[in-house]
């Protein structure tokens, strides 16, 4: 492999704390901390659990080669030393951040779920997001997308995960906006199934600017 994560066009060394909660930059040696994420079937509910660990690798690599990727692993301010370095054994608890920005996205143990941390974590990376970028990413390429962040869920009726997530969405300021073709990779004939989509404007922005019909 040529080149280090530092060299991937979504790599970044942003880190920030919220009241309980610490982010800092995804890595590859959080291979095994995200697949224990991603093959829980209660936190990759919409979609098919991961197998494999070299799953959570390419995921990792994927997103690291996007350059409108922005994500973080999530860690208790209680495994962390106060000037954010790590304590012995920090446990990644969760991921929050941008995925293929302006799009968002945040997954918790179930083991942490009902502390309110989904809520903090959102809350705190779009804080950090408009006061780092306050005209958008720059690596988004349609102006208007830089305008706000948005997210998908699981329809709220056919999980109760789902109907949490949305929320979530709903506390930290988001609104319904549409729907999107998703593939059911739960599904063995493929399907494509409707998505709710939620948006937030950033701090300036409002509906009344947008295009959108």
């Amino acid at each position: 492999m040529a080149g280090t994560e530092n060299d991937l066009p979504g790599a970044h060394n942003y880190s920030f704390k919220t009241e309980r909660l610490f982010l800092r930059p995804l890595r590859f040696e959080d291979i095994a901390a995200i697949f224990a994420l991603k093959s829980n079937p209660k936190v990759y509910y919409w979609a098919r659990p991961q197998t494999h660990e070299s799953e959570a690798r390419d995921w990792i690599r994927a997103g690291l080669e996007n350059a409108r990727y922005c994500s973080f692993c999530i860690e208790e301010l209680s495994d962390t030393q106060n000037d954010g370095t790590k304590s012995e054994q920090p446990q990644v608890i969760g991921m929050c951040g941008g995925t293929v920005l302006p799009e968002i996205g945040y997954m918790l143990r179930p083991s942490v779920w009902g502390r309110g941390y989904a809520t903090e974590a959102l809350r705190g990376f779009i804080k950090f997001y408009w006061e780092t970028f306050p005209e958008g990413h720059p690596n988004i390429p349609v102006a208007e997308e830089r305008t706000y962040l948005k997210a998908r869920t699981g329809p709220a009726d056919e999980a109760p995960q789902a109907a949490a997530s949305i929320a979530v969405l709903k506390k930290c300021g988001f609104e319904y906006w549409k729907e999107e073709p998703e593939v059911d990779t739960l599904s063995p004939t493929q399907n494509e199934v409707m998505l709710p989509v939620w948006r937030k404007w950033g701090p300036g922005y409002s509906s009344e600017e947008s295009t959108d019909n």
